[in-house]
């Protein structure tokens, strides 16, 4: 009897382990995970860097000689990029930005209407996307910026 069911067995194990998923063979589709954000930070601190500091403490933003130099476009660029920073430091709850948020950053710097300009061109053309009539740098749109900073200093 024993001899009867010992191929059986062996030829049941053969079938079995043909028709289930090998849980050793790796899912080509883990490939897609990753530990970290879209943006390289590296990357967001080597164009922060020459413009801009964060205070600590207060967690504003404070332009450098350099940055206080570059046009208004670029400037309101730098803001978000520093917002979004900050909370990649886990320093802010959020990287969104409100129009009114904007304009209280720069006071009188850049004027109003010229703020306003430049959210709609940026969000027409990217790089801005807007939630709940909040404006924010998606990471998918950082190479976007990346070229705009590696433009010469112009509008």
């Amino acid at each position: 009897m024993y001899i009867v069911l010992y191929p059986l067995a062996y030829l049941y194990a053969l079938y079995y382990n043909s028709i289930m998923v090998d849980k050793n063979i790796s899912n080509p589709l883990e490939e897609l995970y990753t530990d970290s954000g879209q943006i390289d930070q590296e990357a967001l601190f080597t164009i922060l860097n020459p413009f801009l500091r964060l205070h600590r403490e207060t967690k504003t933003i404070i332009f450098t000689q350099t940055g206080m130099g570059l046009y208004a476009n670029k400037k309101l660029l730098l803001l978000f990029l520093a917002k979004k920073a900050l909370y990649l430091l886990g320093d802010i709850p959020s990287e969104l930005l409100s129009p009114k948020e904007i304009k209280s950053e720069f006071d009188k710097n850049i004027p109003p209407g010229t703020i306003d300009g430049a959210l709609k061109r940026f969000l027409e053309r990217g790089p801005l996307k807007v939630q709940n009539g909040k404006y924010f740098i998606p990471d998918f749109n950082f190479i976007q910026v990346q070229e705009i900073f590696n433009q010469p200093n112009n509008e």
